[in-house]
């Protein structure tokens, strides 16, 4: 990642989801809220890609 995102970027995701009334994290929610979390397009992107490969391995 160009700009990893550090502890004030995790409690803003994490209040971003809350914001969003989310529960159970799914691949919108988590695209919904990612600009808190990965500041970049790029990172945006490798964040996304990393959430997509982890939920494959959970749902087998």
């Amino acid at each position: 990642m160009d700009k990893p995102p550090g502890v004030a970027e995790t409690i803003d995701w994490v209040a971003a989801l809350v914001a969003l009334g989310v529960a159970d994290l799914t691949a919108p929610d988590a695209d919904a809220s990612l600009g808190a979390l990965a500041k970049t397009p790029d990172d945006r992107d490798t964040v996304a890609s990393a959430f997509a490969d982890y939920t494959k391995g959970i749902c087998r």
